[in-house]
C-alpha cells in the first residue's frame, strides 16, 4: 500500500514539476523566498494593528512563535527521523527535472518547511483577522508559496500535503491554548 501511495505521489510530481519555462522559472524561483513577500507581511501587521491596536504584537508574536515552532519540528526533528529524499536528491528522477539555477534543497524533503511555515501564518492571520478575503489571500498565498517547491523540483505533493497539516493542526492547537490562558 504505502509503495502505490509513493508511486501516486511520484506520478503526481511529475506532473506538476513544470520547471524549464522561462520567465516562470525566475519568477517561481524568487516567489518561493520569504523575503519577497514582505510587503504582505506589512500589511497583515497593519491590519492586525488595525484591528487590535497595541495588542497586535500579541498575534504578531503568536505568528512567529508558530512559524518558529513548525519551522524547528519539520526541519530539525521530522525530517531527519524520516530521511525521505527529495525529489532533486533522487537519482531515478534526475533526468526528469529541470532544476532551476541549479537549486536542489537539502537532502531530505518529509515534510516541507516552506508548506508548513506558510500554512501557520496563514491559519494565524485567518484566526486573527477573521475576514473573508484575507482568509482567501492568505490561503492563496500559501498555495503558491508551497507550489513553488514543487515546481523547483524540491518536494513532491505529500511533502506539501504533510506540511500544511503539521502547520494548521499546530496552528490551532497553540491558539485553542492561547484563548485558554486568554494570551489573545
Amino acid at each position: 500500500m504505502v509503495e502505490v501511495l509513493f508511486s501516486w505521489d511520484r506520478m503526481l510530481f511529475l506532473k506538476l514539476h513544470l520547471a524549464g519555462q522561462e520567465p516562470w522559472d525566475t519568477l517561481v524561483y524568487y516567489a518561493t523566498k520569504s523575503w519577497v513577500w514582505t510587503p504582505l507581511f506589512v500589511w497583515w501587521g497593519y491590519l492586525l494593528y488595525q484591528t487590535y491596536g497595541r495588542k497586535f504584537i500579541r498575534w504578531v508574536a503568536f505568528t512567529l512563535l508558530v512559524v518558529s515552532v513548525t519551522d524547528f519540528l519539520c526541519g530539525q526533528w521530522l525530517k531527519p527521523w524520516v530521511g525521505r529524499l527529495r525529489p532533486s536528491h533522487e537519482a531515478s528522477l534526475r533526468s526528469s527535472l529541470h532544476l532551476v539555477r541549479g537549486y536542489t534543497g537539502g537532502l531530505y524533503g518529509f515534510p516541507s518547511n516552506h508548506a508548513a511555515n506558510s500554512a501557520a501564518m496563514a491559519t494565524a492571520i485567518g484566526l486573527a483577522l477573521r475576514r473573508r478575503f484575507v482568509w482567501l489571500l492568505a490561503v492563496g498565498w500559501a498555495v503558491l508559496h508551497s507550489y513553488t517547491r514543487i515546481y523547483l523540483g524540491v518536494h513532491y505533493p505529500s511533502d506539501i500535503l504533510a506540511g500544511w497539516g503539521i502547520g494548521v493542526i499546530l496552528t490551532r492547537f497553540l491558539y485553542s491554548l492561547a484563548k485558554r490562558k486568554d494570551v489573545l
